[in-house]
């Protein structure tokens, strides 16, 4: 052997060994063709050592051997390259191999590319002499093919992904290494140096690097059982080879009867005796090292396991989170950012630190959630930022990411939807997230996401559970429970109920439709959660009242309070617009522990009589059940409620005198209109409250009609359209005119809307259906019907039979169908009289 054979054996030791390493790895499709590679690597070098020493069964035999394993070692490159960036194409691949496979068969017979070699003694040496034609060019025709596709791949993808070309510059100089090597056979002062073979060695060791800069290789493999027993003989191998012969020298010397067989069999035993305590060290060693980390990982990943299942609070689960996070990587900070809805952004919702930045973000149509959302992998944003999508990410998500040190971002994900991310931060910038680190988080997301989504279902549900559905707040039946939780532990301070309820909101919706009564309740759970704030709890007691528990607060402090919260609500309709909307007021109880209340029953009692008091006291009022404000332990519960609408009365009559002076016809048919009004609204089974307000907008229905002259009023023959036009600015001009009387702004729908068709084709606003006021909708049908049956300077009355026939054609036209029908009824019994002269008027119902 010369002097330099024992490159060759290192060689094949480390081969074998990396072989072994990756035979126990996972397999995929980079692991496989670097396993190609290490197996090609082998055969090229094993042959070549096998042939120079002449092995059995002959040198022409290894000659082939490493011939193949040369030529396929180009092709293993190939095949590398082309899973190590992602392709695709198995046409090209097999089409190489066959090609190659081809061309090497037909050589071993004849060596018509390449003979194998003379061996010819110089000197006592055995020397190869080649004999090469111009044939040998189809093989290296090939080869040289293989590796020209091979480096178009490389060059292809490296202009498209920069992050592939960081990844693929180790095997790019382990390539170039090894071909260079190849060439330095040719320089003389290398002659005898096996200067190919070890540029091959390290050609493997650049690829093993570039497979763990990718994370596809992880140490914990060189713990299994096989990588173990193969490192174990190897390395006896490789030192009984060297020491064996002064081993034998020191047996015949000091121990001369153990000589011939004895001696051998006393050397096998001592292999077999190193080779099991190579492997032990090898084990202990590498389970100390690599292992032990590993196992606290999964230890802790059990822990998490463990205490996420039994919690169903979103908060102690980021806790739990950032605490498994924090045991098991050397990150310095960690950010949880979630997504309240989808295309919202992901925004911070739990850290470590308490005194860290919470308003970080990612856009919802950021890279970095692209790139999260296609695939399961984390992120390194070291790699990502030689990526395309990186530039085009906004300054300031760069300028965040850069000044949190954000080194590595791990999606959270359910059912393949990004739901999450967790960022992982450093304060040097540099990278310590491993690969072990990367199984881990991966495995702790994907228990994480089932987690959080648990939990999330759990407290929405809560949520539904223990509020209202319509204003948020908490619902009748949980703010009992926390009243009676809060009466426990005020047994030493004071609590206080206020119970709010809204004045005539049954005719709020009456006059404005469900929907707006609907917006009116939520504009005052606003108001009374932003007033209270973290100091109480708020409920939506019934469909009308609101109730709130104040805990500690002394009577005066809840009364002031209340005064703010009725303020606000008289104040939400507020409106400069031509449109407005009635004002809502409340009426609001008071009562306080231990003050006035004993137990949580005596305090919902009371509280409700200081409203019933408010209610009887004429509304829009606070009543405290308390003997330091009121002076009395009980509330008066006598008295009649004032019937508020006999204060306006004067000025409802000063208003249509002053129609009457302008145009008796309008006064009187203003008259007519309030008749009908008001008797089909009792059909309707409408409460006094909204008779009277009916009444009260049918007199003053028209009395924009002030500002139109005579001339037009009283016009015997047909309007032109602009003469029209005027008659129609009559409705805007009565809004004009009740909108400065506060006291009346209760009829501005009726009065608003009187004109408005059900079809949608009337004025001012050309709204239609169930969207005109009902109030409107009567006045609608009453005062048309009064103005065909009058008779007029422009027109004769229309019989009675004849309207009736129109009321019908224009039931869902012009009219409410379920009015019409009504309003027929009335006059078929004759509960309606036709009221078209003044004589008729004295035969009205007294109003």
């Amino acid at each position: 052997m010369g002097a330099f054979d024992y490159i060759p054996v290192i060689a094949l030791a480390c081969y074998t060994f990396l072989f072994l390493v990756f035979l126990a790895a996972k397999k995929n499709r980079i692991v496989t063709s670097y396993l190609f590679v290490i197996l090609a690597s082998m055969v090229w070098t094993g042959g070549s050592f096998f042939m120079r020493i002449q092995l059995w069964p002959s040198y022409q035999f290894w000659y082939h051997v490493s011939l193949g394993g040369l030529l396929y070692l180009a092709y293993a490159l190939f095949y590398f390259v082309n899973a190590f960036s992602g392709q695709r194409r198995p046409g090209f691949c097999k089409f190489w191999f066959l090609l190659l496979t081809a061309g090497f068969v037909a050589n071993i017979p004849t060596g018509i590319f390449l003979k194998w070699p003379d061996l010819v003694l110089v000197d006592g040496n055995a020397v190869f002499v080649y004999e090469m034609s111009w044939t040998v060019g189809v093989l290296f025709a090939i080869a040289a093919g293989i590796m020209f596709h091979m480096i178009y791949i490389i060059v292809t993808n490296c202009k498209k992904d920069p992050v592939f070309r960081k990844q693929i510059e180790p095997t790019l100089a382990g390539i170039v290494l090894m071909f260079s090597g190849n060439l330095a056979l040719l320089i003389p002062a290398l002659k005898g140096f096996p200067i190919d073979i070890l540029c091959c060695l390290l050609n493997a060791g650049l690829m093993f690097y570039a497979l763990t800069k990718r994370r596809l290789f992880r140490l914990k493999m060189l713990t299994s059982e096989a990588v173990c027993y193969g490192a174990s003989l190897i390395a006896s191998v490789i030192l009984f080879y060297n020491l064996s012969p002064r081993f034998l020298s020191f047996l015949k010397a000091y121990f001369p009867r153990l000589g011939g067989s004895n001696s051998t069999l006393v050397l096998g035993c001592l292999f077999l005796i190193v080779s099991l305590l190579f492997m032990l060290v090898w084990k202990k060693f590498l389970n100390a090292v690599f292992i032990k980390e590993d196992r606290m990982k999964q230890e802790c990943l059990q822990q998490f396991s463990l205490t996420v299942s039994k919690s169903l609070r979103i908060r102690d689960i980021y806790e739990e989170i950032t605490r498994a996070v924090k045991a098991s990587t050397e990150a310095d900070s960690v950010y949880i950012c979630m997504q309240d809805h989808r295309d919202a952004p992901f925004s911070t919702v739990h850290t470590d630190k308490p005194l860290a930045d919470n308003s970080f973000f990612l856009r919802a149509d950021s890279p970095i959630v692209a790139r999260l959302q296609e695939g399961d992998d984390g992120l390194f944003l070291k790699e990502f930022r030689y990526s395309v999508a990186y530039k085009a990410m906004w300054d300031s998500e760069k300028k965040l990411l850069a000044g949190l040190g954000v080194e590595y971002i791990q999606p959270l994900k359910d059912q393949g939807e990004l739901v999450g991310i967790i960022l992982l931060s450093h304060k040097n910038g540099k990278s310590r997230i491993s690969a072990d680190d990367v199984a881990f988080l991966a495995a702790l997301a994907s228990v994480a996401s089932i987690a959080i989504k648990n939990s999330m279902l759990y407290e929405q549900a809560y949520r539904e559970a223990v509020t209202d559905e319509l204003t948020g707040l908490y619902n009748r039946k949980h703010f009992n429970a926390k009243m009676e939780e809060l009466f426990l532990s005020c047994k030493k301070s004071s609590l206080v109920l206020v119970l709010i309820n809204v004045d005539d909101f049954k005719l709020y919706n009456q006059l404005y439709g469900m929907a707006e009564g609907d917006r009116a309740l939520q504009r005052i759970a606003r108001v009374i959660t932003a007033s209270i704030g973290e100091n109480g709890v708020a409920a939506r007691y019934s469909g009308k009242e609101f109730a709130i528990l104040l805990p500690h607060y002394d009577v005066l402090a809840a009364k002031k309070l209340t005064e703010s919260i009725s303020r606000q609500i008289y104040s939400l309709n507020e409106s400069g617009g031509e449109y407005s909307i009635k004002r809502l007021t409340i009426s609001a109880g008071i009562s306080a522990y231990p003050y006035g209340a004993s137990t949580p029953k005596e305090l919902l009692d009371n509280v409700d009589l200081s409203v019933y008091h408010a209610k009887r006291s004429g509304k829009n009022a606070i009543r405290v059940f308390d003997t330091t404000v009121n002076g009395v332990k009980k509330l008066e519960e006598s008295g009649a409620p004032k019937y508020i609408y006999q204060e306006y009365e004067s000025t409802v009559f000063a208003l249509t005198a002053a129609i009457d002076t302008k145009d008796h016809y309008t006064f009187r048919h203003s008259n007519n209109v309030a008749y009908y009004a008001t008797s089909l609204g009792e059909a309707l089974g409408m409460n006094q409250d909204t008779i009277e307000m009916l009444r009260q907008a049918a007199l003053l229905h028209d009395v924009g009609k002030i500002g139109i002259p005579e001339s037009i009023l009283n016009k015997p023959g047909r309007l032109t359209e602009e003469e029209f036009g005027v008659v129609k600015g009559h409705v805007e001009a009565s809004i004009g005119i009740i909108k400065h009387l506060p006291s009346l702004d209760y009829v501005i729908p009726a009065v608003t809307g009187h004109h408005e068709r059900y079809d949608g084709g009337g004025y001012p606003r050309g709204i239609a259906g169930e969207n005109i006021p009902l109030t409107a909708r009567i006045l609608c049908v009453a005062d048309s019907f009064d103005a065909m049956v009058s008779k007029r300077c422009y027109k004769p009355g229309i019989p009675l039979k004849r309207v009736m026939e129109i009321l019908r054609e224009e039931a869902g036209k012009q009219f409410d169908p379920r009015l019409v029908e009504a309003f027929l009824s009335l006059l078929a019994s004759g509960r309606v009289k036709v009221a078209a002269d003044e004589s008729s008027l004295k035969d009205l119902p007294p109003q």
